[in-house]
């Protein structure tokens, strides 16, 4: 009888796209927040032939894709200008990781049609399913006084030889601690000292495959085809004075958001928002004290693009 669980994840960046990285449990091992969700993404072909009685044929089952969602914590590597284990994870969302030695590592998206992809190895008690030439999207969740989060979707080729019986193998995790949204020196619009409790950044990537009847399942790939950013934050209603989220979005201004979330060195993250747009505002209710909450896109310049989003470890 298998445990439901008893999960674990290892992600490595893929050399070559498709071909598995082979990630380890010593040195690849994520740490997740509750269960994964593992999908086999059926293309059934139906046949419609006419039968003289009720019923069709059976469907001809055409394995598309495999995909892995799950939530991890947000958190550096604990040293400085070194990548965490979440490095191959980021950069098969098509996110351009740049190190800056003993200082900094920063995220950026990137518009590469075809980047970077993730080796994910899953396995469930008994059971590895082994995931290849995988890319995916991202949404970093942050509340006041609670574990930054992050949820991750990933998808990736197809086999119908990704299950297999192994042993659950014993993983070494990384210790750094996660961070909790606190000392966020938060401000929308340049507009600081708010008091804020909640923010949302959905990366908003839009998964496509690209086809090839030579493939084996007739799909060569995965790629990141477009990527439609948003996010939401909810704060204190202020005085019009202060921020009037109703000239913001009348006049579609394009404002700017920074947040932190503090841990030890190694372990602090900031992030910067550019081009924002907000939708129409709403009002909101915590404990009686009236919140504004803001849904908004996140949008290019004309004048520049991969900027909008910088996520950086310091």
């Amino acid at each position: 009888m298998y445990r439901n669980d008893k999960n674990l994840i290892l992600a490595k960046i893929e050399t070559v796209y498709g071909t598995d990285s082979t990630p380890a449990a010593a040195t690849n091992a994520i740490i997740t927040k509750g269960n994964p969700t593992f999908e086999v993404v059926n293309n059934a072909k139906t046949r419609d032939v006419p039968l003289g009685y009720f019923g069709k044929l059976a469907p001809v089952n055409q394995g598309d894709a495999l995909k892995l969602s799950f939530t991890t914590e947000l958190k550096g590597s604990g040293t400085p200008g070194s990548s965490s284990r979440y490095s191959p994870l980021f950069r098969a969302c098509n996110m351009t990781e740049s190190v800056s030695s003993g200082v900094s590592v920063t995220y950026t998206p990137n518009s590469t049609f075809e980047g970077e992809s993730v080796t994910l190895y899953f396995h469930t008690d008994g059971t590895l399913h082994k995931l290849l030439g995988c890319v995916g999207s991202f949404q970093i969740k942050l509340v006041s006084e609670d574990i930054v989060t992050i949820d991750w979707t990933f998808t990736g080729l197809y086999s119908s030889a990704h299950p297999s019986t192994v042993t659950f193998p014993t993983a070494t995790h990384e210790t750094i601690a996660p961070i909790i949204w606190k000392g966020a020196s938060f401000t929308l619009n340049s507009v600081a000292n708010l008091y804020v409790q909640e923010m949302s950044l959905d990366l908003g990537n839009n998964v496509a495959k690209r086809l090839n009847a030579n493939a084996a399942t007739g799909v060569s790939r995965y790629f990141v085809s477009q990527r439609e950013s948003k996010g939401s934050v909810l704060f204190e209603a202020e005085t019009l004075a202060t921020i009037n989220p109703y000239t913001l979005f009348s006049n579609s201004t394009q404002f700017n958001i920074s947040a932190a979330a503090s841990g030890v060195a190694g372990n602090i993250c900031s992030l910067a928002i550019t081009g924002a747009i907000v939708e129409p505002p709403k009002y909101s209710d915590k404990e009686n004290v009236q919140m504004y909450d803001l849904a908004y896109s996140i949008n290019p310049t004309l004048s520049a693009g991969n900027n909008e989003i910088v996520l950086t470890f310091t």
